[in-house]
């Protein structure tokens, strides 16, 4: 690949030299895997992999009352996060539709980060510069790096390498730290459902952090992996489950919308949209069988819906899949999802697919 269009995060040389198979995502050159997607999937289930999620849109605001401001705009009650804590959200706009969903780090008395999707980058800060753009400081992408260390193992293995303990970081905890000699702001947490840590820095300290997370035996892991964990946990992906089209009482976050609020962006559409017709439910396989997104999902052969997102779980086993489906439809309800023209049954279940401790 050598689309020069196409962006590079600081650890590009590093994912080629490790054998990483480059793709394009989202404007950006990023490694799909590299010894495998289902071994790198099983490395995060049962140790520690990492990711390079440098190219997240990354997003500075400060000054007096800042945190109010934001408030106001965001979806999730942030007057409740405490300073050094990260809280969800979503940006909605004045159709009630999602825009992103995103990750506030409150990092002091009036100064935050927020996090959004890199195929939202562009849409976010034009909607920050209309919402909240006395308080917008910067978006960092020329001088950014951000590494997902995430398994079961990822405290034991960070631990030796960090100035602070780590085994008194809750979920969702954040504060600067000294990372392998580098200075980092450290997140409990991840897109992957199983525990570990988010780093933030600058992005000449990358390829350091990088390889020596490498030498301390972490596995490099890709989007391709990154995907069917996010999944296998039941987390919803931009462009998939959130769209600008559906509401998220559609979407399946609904417990990120605080509708007592006094005021967000977009909150005067969604009064009364509570309880929509159709929502994002979860299924499995009951044949062997992948789900795909796009797939209609059937029920007694009439159409119900459409996969939105769909894979095969080596951890589970069995293809799992989240879906647009009637909100009538529960959990223990037989389904079928057609598969190359063929109806193939499935069940209604739980999120997340994945039981994790």
């Amino acid at each position: 690949m050598n689309d020069q269009s196409l962006k590079r995060t600081p650890l590009f040389e590093n994912h080629v030299a490790a054998g990483g198979r480059i793709v394009d995502f989202a404007g950006w050159e990023m490694p799909v895997q590299y010894q495998g997607v289902i071994e790198e999937v099983r490395a995060v289930r049962e140790r520690c992999g990492v990711f390079d999620v440098s190219h997240m849109a990354q997003f500075d605001f400060a000054d007096v009352d800042c945190g109010t401001a934001l408030n106001n705009i965001v979806s999730n009650d942030w007057s409740k996060t405490a300073i050094g804590r990260v809280a969800y959200a979503l940006l909605i706009n004045e159709s009630g539709g999602v825009v992103d969903d995103v990750m506030g780090y409150h990092l002091d008395e009036d100064r935050w980060l927020i996090v959004g999707n890199a195929s939202r980058a562009d849409v976010d800060e034009k909607y920050f510069s209309q919402h909240a753009e006395k308080y917008f400081q910067q978006n960092r992408y020329n001088n950014q790096a951000m590494l997902a260390v995430q398994g079961p193992e990822s405290e034991k293995v960070l631990s030796p390498l960090c100035d602070i303990d780590l085994s008194q970081m809750r979920h969702r905890d954040c504060r600067m730290a000294i990372v392998a000699g580098v200075k980092v702001l450290l997140a409990r947490g991840g897109y992957t459902g199983s525990d570990g840590f988010e780093l933030i820095f600058e992005a000449k300290d990358a390829p350091r952090v990088w390889d020596v997370l490498i030498e301390a035996g972490v596995i490099p892991c890709g989007l391709g992996a990154r995907d069917v964990l996010r999944l296998e946990a039941g987390l919803p992906l931009y462009g998939h489950e959130l769209r600008e089209e559906w509401t998220p009482f559609e979407s399946g976050v609904k417990f990120a919308v605080k509708m007592d609020k006094s005021t967000f962006v977009g909150k005067s559409t969604l009064e009364g949209k509570e309880n929509p017709a159709r929502r994002i439910a979860a299924l499995q396989m009951q044949v062997k069988a992948i789900p795909r997104e796009g797939y209609e999902v059937t029920q007694n052969g009439a159409i119900i819906g459409q996969i939105t997102s769909g894979t095969m779980s080596p951890t589970v086993s069995s293809g799992i899949a989240l879906a647009m489906l009637p909100a009538e439809i529960q959990i223990g309800d037989a389904v079928e999802v057609q598969v190359r023209n063929k109806a193939q049954a499935a069940t209604i279940v739980k999120r997340p697919f994945v039981k994790l401790k």
